[in-house]
């Protein structure tokens, strides 16, 4: 088992209380300590006996709170956590990891913190808070990390984060943080984008009747429009391709429309639908249940 004895979550919201659930799990004997702003939160935290300490990072400093954790995770939306890593510089931490979904903003702000490793659990559901959090979240998952170029901890130490979050249950894959960018802006925020459009497009319509006749179709391809709207304003905010990715899909969008024209051949459309069928089918797994990103 990897040598993290001491394990600090900052945020326990549906990302950082799986992770914290799974730890607990993962590690009986280990120190694991939680911080979350609201107490609301850190109460529910402490009933759930998956902390040995719970603070309040607006009572105590983060850098003195997770001081000696052999690893400290920082589970909060990308500008909390471009706020939070600059304190965190020159505190005795072995290696620092944050979650966020955006990662060019993020190494930015870790420049020169030596200890750093940018990751994003590609997991979630629309849920909300630690009430949300789900040990078995991140199995068979996707974990994207970054490792800056001023890196210094050792390759070691690195090694021993892969191996645990392999324990954890997930798939570890290495890229620069502008191929994450590009890459998340078509598989995560881009459909997240889409969704909150086409509910919001359904919610509009005026017809009482409407959320009476969803049926699979609309459910499924909007379940993460139910997604907490502050958070995802913060991610489509921060995300630099998410511009770049909305105008690749207007473009689609404008292409099925236009082989919509009764003069237009309806071997155009079917080539369309056939070209997208044939790529969801090609996805690993694509027709099964997996982690939801």
């Amino acid at each position: 088992m990897p040598p993290f004895r001491r394990i600090g979550i900052l945020g326990t919201g549906l990302i950082g209380g799986s992770f914290l659930l799974a730890l607990r799990r993962l590690l009986p004997d280990a120190e694991l300590v939680a911080g979350a702003p609201s107490e609301k939160t850190r109460e529910a935290v402490r009933a759930s006996g998956a902390a040995n300490r719970v603070f309040d990072p607006a009572a105590e400093a983060p850098a003195a709170a997770l001081a000696g954790c052999d690893l400290a995770v920082l589970a909060a939306p990308p500008r909390v956590v471009c706020r939070d890593l600059p304190a965190l510089k020159g505190a005795r931490i072995g290696l620092v990891v944050d979650v966020a979904s955006v990662k060019g903003s993020v190494m930015e702000a870790a420049r020169g913190l030596g200890n750093f490793v940018g990751g994003h659990p590609m997991a979630g559901t629309e849920g909300v808070g630690f009430g949300a959090a789900d040990p078995d979240l991140f199995r068979g998952a996707a974990f994207l990390y970054c490792v800056p170029p001023d890196y210094a901890a050792g390759a070691d130490r690195l090694d021993a984060l892969l191996a645990l979050l392999g324990a954890l249950g997930f798939r570890c894959i290495g890229m620069d943080a502008a191929e994450h960018d590009r890459r998340l802006a078509l598989v995560s925020h881009l459909p997240h984008a889409a969704a909150f459009a086409l509910a919001l497009v359904a919610a509009r319509s005026g017809d009482p009747l409407l959320a009476r006749l969803v049926g699979g179709g609309f459910r499924d391809t909007t379940r993460i429009a139910a997604s907490a709207p502050a958070l995802w304003t913060d991610i489509l905010r921060a995300s630099p391709e998410l511009p770049a990715a909305l105008d690749a899909y207007a473009d689609a969008l404008s292409r099925l429309r236009a082989a919509l024209d009764p003069a237009a051949d309806p071997a155009a459309l079917r080539a369309l639908l056939a070209e997208a069928e044939a790529y969801r089918r090609a996805i690993p797994d694509g027709l099964h249940a997996v982690p939801h990103a």
